[in-house]
Order: C-alpha cells, then sequence, then structure tokens
C-alpha cells in the first residue's frame, strides 16, 4: 500500500510532507554562521583570568601565535577582537588549555558554551572571588568609579572607597561588563544608586 504524504503524528495531527519540510528548512537555513556577540569580549577575560598572555595593548595576539604556530595573526585577532569563533576544535582545544590554567573545580564544557553564548543563555562560570582579583576588571571599575563620581559631583569625603569600589565590582559581574565598551551610558544610575545608596 502506498504511503500519504502526509503522515500522523504522535498526537494525531498530521505531519506535513518531506517536500513542505524542505521548504521550510530551505527559508530558515542561514547562508553563515551568526556573529556571536561579546565573544571576543568573555575570550579575552578568560585569558586574562589565566594569566597565560599579556594584554591586549601589550602583545596579546604575538603571544597567542607563539603559544601555537598553527594559528594564523589574521584569525587570532578576529577571535580576540570582533567576535569571529575559531574553529571547534581550536577553541575546545583553547579553552582546555585556558581552563587548566585556573585550577581545580572549573568546568570546561561550561567555560565553552559561555565563552559561544555568553550570559543569560549559558550563567557565568566566573565566580566573585575570581573577578574581583582580575586586575583588568578592577582597572575597569576604577574608571568608572571616577566616572561616577565625576558625573554627579560626589566627593571624596562623602563614601568609603574600599566598599565603594566592591560594590562597583559586584555590580559589573551582575551586569557582565568585561570590557570599559561594556558599560553604557543607561548603567550610570542604577551603578550609582547601588555604589552611592542613601543612608
Amino acid at each position: 500500500m502506498a504511503r500519504d504524504k502526509k503522515e500522523t503524528g504522535s498526537g494525531g495531527a498530521a505531519m506535513p510532507g518531506v517536500e513542505e519540510l524542505a521548504d521550510r528548512y530551505a527559508r530558515l537555513a542561514a547562508e553563515e554562521l551568526p556573529v556571536s556577540l561579546g565573544f571576543s569580549a568573555r575570550l579575552n577575560m578568560l585569558w586574562d583570568l589565566a594569566g597565560a598572555a599579556p594584554p591586549q595593548t601589550e602583545g596579546r595576539v604575538l603571544s597567542l601565535l607563539g603559544i601555537n604556530r598553527e594559528w594564523r595573526e589574521s584569525d587570532v585577532r578576529k577571535w580576540l577582537q570582533k567576535d569571529v569563533l575559531p574553529p571547534r576544535l581550536d577553541l575546545h582545544n583553547m579553552v582546555r588549555f585556558l581552563v587548566a590554567q585556573l585550577g581545580e573545580g572549573q568546568d570546561e564544557r561550561r567555560w565553552e558554551a559561555f565563552l559561544v553564548y555568553g550570559s543569560p543563555i549559558v550563567s557565568s562560570p566566573v565566580n566573585q572571588a575570581m573577578y574581583r582579583e582580575d586586575q583588568t576588571r578592577r582597572e575597569i571599575a576604577s574608571t568608572i568609579f571616577a566616572q561616577i563620581t565625576d558625573e554627579y559631583g560626589i566627593p571624596p569625603s562623602a563614601y568609603e572607597a574600599d566598599k565603594v569600589f566592591q560594590r562597583c565590582l559586584t555590580l559589573m559581574h551582575k551586569f557582565n561588563i568585561y570590557e570599559l565598551r561594556d558599560f553604557q551610558a543607561g548603567h550610570l544610575e542604577p551603578f550609582k544608586s547601588y555604589m552611592f545608596p542613601s543612608e
């Protein structure tokens, strides 16, 4: 007996035929992978936390080329600056290498997923203590701190610097701020309110 073009699904509803499914697939198919927004910032943060290469401004690209001589400079720049994902195996091996520098208790798969998709799709594997110890994040916090005190005219006598600085780092972590460019004008008010709560 010839089979009907439409089969019945488990719920009793008629399933579309193969040709209709093929048309749907063709309409939805992308020509290339979408850019993974924020990937470069997250990747740079992991390199910062691992301490396996100098900062971007001090020769990070050349350092990475020394770690793996098969990588090309143009590709590495795209990974670190243009939100372009490395080939799957390169990304996997890079994450394995970097996570190994972080010590025990780190999940490679979670880090890899976080780098690609970011928060809130994948919760950040960076714990608060790790984030606070990261020198790059501390420098960004200092810039934000200075910007807010200047913008709102807050005098040094009005706060305890260390306590306010730690609040800034805490909120950066919650807002997924990994680079200074992640801090937008709309962040000023919530940061000011959190860092300098009215007593």
